[in-house]
């Protein structure tokens, strides 16, 4: 039964006792306030306690223990790394039907998919039963653009990846090689100042440079348009408080707050209009920040329409473009569609990368694996032998085979985003699991990618060369980015983009850990970022 359809059945209730026994019941008022407080905590009992202790259809599922009675293992979740306590259940648990369940706050039940059966039935098979819930909607929803691709369902994703799809073709991807190489070069020199100009080694948070990197990259590559993120840095400063307007209003939006998990609590009971209401400021930071995207976004939009207009003719096929010439979005409401279809590629097409590209640095630095970095530089550095060079081609990238390990094997280890949720949109099943309409499934690239039972016993070491000997046991051991009609769509663009980076910056640079044994926090975000970053030893390999 409905909340709304409980409220509407107490208030009806309350107003025929107060009418027809008033001696008992002299104060509709009140006696509303108490049949209400009555039965919703006999709701809550019921739901927090009595359905998934009692009565659930999936409390046969393997369950780790420990939980609490009523806050289940939310405790445990969140004093760890998003996916590290779905990776341990799943070590401990045996699942041999490809499921395993946990309880979050109040006992919310979650069905994490662990096999290569059930995994393909959430992202293949049935992908369309299971969509995004209405939390990742009311929240990150709002940042990534809700008519966009991302969080699209049915029959318009698939319209919108079929109208999509020419800009991320392979004959596209291998055309921007250029410009990822132009600004991976732009960061480079930037590095190269900051470096040049220092007495000793110096310490750099190279956090906040990949974020401008790959935003001047999307903007290139999939707009056609410049941003300037990483040429408005004045005096290496490349801070969160430096960079253009989009630069700033990103580095808002992806900050994982200090007081996440109360938010993420108060989202749990209390309804989002009302959150919205309150003048919280971290909700008021993003709902600015989202402003200026929004407002930036429109106005790429316009610029290109002038664009083709002076030119009578589209002939470029970055995203953009192949949006406004199909015409699909000439009627009512398209310009908002395509605002959203802008954000969801801002933000999806530039965090993710700069976040693959931290984690690249750090584990590279880390001195267990310094013989790893020198020789990917050893690599590079035999394959332009004659310094850096201005120009290289998609082939001699895709030549470079421990380039490709080595990338490889930092989705692996670090996908940029750990875990992602479903909602089952109707009845269904999941291998001999009966899924009810409702239920919440979620899905651990984390936890997949280190699956002991999927890469070996080595699963959780960074070891480059075990991509010469294939991707896993499964087409679903490795899912940074997912896979199915819902996998993303830009993941060539990607890894491409990320390889061009870590050329140049490798290619050039030296990197160690500035403080060894350092801990890395990561904490609940769109994505995986450590908080407060990495700060890491720079200097410059002379040769090249």
């Amino acid at each position: 039964m409905s909340k709304r359809l409980i409220l509407a059945s107490t208030t009806v209730a309350s107003l025929l006792l107060a009418r027809h026994d008033p001696a008992h019941f002299p104060s509709s008022t009140w006696t509303f306030l108490g049949i209400s407080t009555l039965l919703l905590t006999g709701l809550f009992v019921y739901n927090a306690v009595i359905f998934p202790l009692m009565l659930s259809p999936f409390r046969h599922l393997p369950t780790p223990k420990g939980a609490n009675w009523l806050l289940g293992h939310f405790l445990d979740i969140h004093r760890s790394a998003t996916g590290v306590p779905q990776l341990r259940w799943m070590e401990e648990l045996p699942n041999n039907n490809g499921l395993i369940r946990y309880r979050g706050l109040f006992n919310g039940e979650r069905i994490v998919p662990t096999s290569a059966k059930t995994l393909s039935e959430v992202l293949h098979q049935k992908s369309y039963s299971f969509i995004k819930p209405d939390f990742m909607r009311n929240g990150i929803g709002r940042i990534l653009g809700l008519q966009g691709i991302l969080f699209s369902e049915g029959d318009e994703h698939r319209h919108q990846r079929k109208l999509l799809l020419p800009a991320f073709s392979h004959s596209q991807i291998k055309n921007l090689v250029p410009t990822f190489w132009d600004v991976s070069l732009e960061l480079t020199e930037k590095i190269s100042e900051i470096v040049s100009a220092s007495v000793e080694t110096p310490v750099i948070d190279m956090s906040h440079w990949f974020s401008l990197a790959t935003l001047d990259i999307i903007g290139l590559a999939g707009f056609g348009y410049q941003f300037n993120a990483l040429a408005s840095v004045k005096n290496g400063d490349a801070t969160s408080e430096s960079g253009s307007e989009l630069a700033q209003a990103y580095n808002t939006i992806f900050k994982t707050p200090a007081v996440a998990l109360a938010m993420h609590i108060a989202r749990l009971v209390f309804p989002r209009w009302f959150l919205r209401l309150l003048p919280i400021k971290r909700t008021q930071e993003v709902k600015e920040a989202s402003k200026v995207v929004k407002r930036v976004s429109l106005e790429i939009i316009d610029a290109k329409k002038l664009e083709i207009a002076e030119k009578k003719a589209v002939t470029d096929r970055d995203i953009l473009s192949v949006m406004l010439k199909s015409g699909q979005y000439d009627g009512p409401g398209g310009v908002e569609i395509m605002r959203d279809q802008m954000m969801t590629f801002l933000a999806a097409g530039h965090e993710t990368t700069a976040t693959a590209m931290i984690w690249a640095l750090y584990v590279l630095s880390l001195k267990e694996n310094i013989h790893i970095q020198n020789r990917l530089r050893e690599e590079i550095r035999d394959a332009f032998p004659h310094g850096i060079p201005e120009k290289v081609s998609y082939e001699q990238i895709e030549s470079l085979k421990y380039l490709r390990n080595v990338t490889s094997e930092v989705l692996r280890i670090y996908p940029p985003v750990t875990l992602t949720a479903r909602y089952a949109a109707e009845d269904t099943t999941l291998g001999d699991q009966f899924i009810p309409k409702g239920a919440h499934i979620v899905i651990v690239p984390y936890a997949i990618n280190r699956s002991k039972e999927l890469w070996g016993e080595d699963a959780d070491q960074f070891r480059p060369d075990r991509w010469n000997e294939g991707q896993g046991e499964s087409n679903y051991a490795f899912l940074t980015f997912l896979a199915g009609p819902r996998g993303c769509i830009g993941n060539v663009f990607a890894k491409l983009e990320f390889k061009c980076l870590l050329a140049a910056m490798i290619g050039k640079f030296a990197f160690v850990e500035a403080e060894e044994g350092r801990e890395i926090v990561v904490r609940g975000g769109i994505t995986a970022k450590p908080i407060g970053g990495i700060p890491l030893k720079v200097s410059i390999v002379e040769g090249w």
